[in-house]
């Protein structure tokens, strides 16, 4: 509380700008990130797709991938609005959670019912990664003035968000109470 009678010190034209730019390369970046999660989310996809037995589950996750091909189209529609090509830069949060999860899916291949549990619950890590970058690619899109991008990600945000309630909050319920003694909803 020492500094609270100063005055606060303006920021010149020039330092504005420069953190202008850098906040412009920092949202692109994020950008190509997230398009790189979703990639490697839809490569990854079709890796386990067919092993998945519990033809509801099933249905959920193909509902959720539909989801996911629709964020590809926006992320596409944005990387055009800000004049860039589409790239792909390596997104350390999504190869943890995948390699995180490759490990629990190993774990339980030869145990379908807790894999397709395992599974449940990385989709449900998933989903609170795609909303938490998207909610926060779509603050930085206000931020920078591009508003059409910002809407673009808080459409992605909301269907993830009614994904996990409309969906995976109640398969991981009734997963854990058909297979595991004792559970009750």
């Amino acid at each position: 509380m020492k500094n609270i009678d100063k005055p606060i010190r303006s920021l010149s034209n020039n330092k504005i700008l420069k953190s202008q730019s850098e906040l412009e390369i920092f949202f692109i970046h994020s950008l190509q990130e997230m398009y790189e999660a979703e990639c490697v989310i839809e490569e990854e996809f079709g890796k386990i797709e067919n092993k998945i037995l519990s033809p509801n589950l099933h249905d959920i996750l193909k509902r959720h991938f539909a989801i996911h091909l629709r964020h590809m189209v926006r992320m596409r529609k944005i990387f055009q609005l800000e004049g860039e090509t589409v790239t792909r830069k390596k997104c350390e949060s999504i190869n943890a959670i995948l390699s995180e999860a490759i490990s629990h899916l190993y774990l339980f291949s030869d145990d379908i019912a807790n894999w397709e549990i395992a599974l449940i619950l990385v989709s449900q890590k998933l989903a609170h990664l795609k909303i938490a970058s998207y909610s926060g690619l779509a603050h930085l899109a206000i931020k920078l003035k591009h508003y059409e991008a910002a809407t673009l990600f808080a459409i992605c945000v909301q269907e993830e968000e009614e994904f996990i309630v409309n969906n995976l909050n109640g398969i991981i319920n009734e997963f854990l109470a058909s297979h595991i003694d004792g559970y009750k909803k």
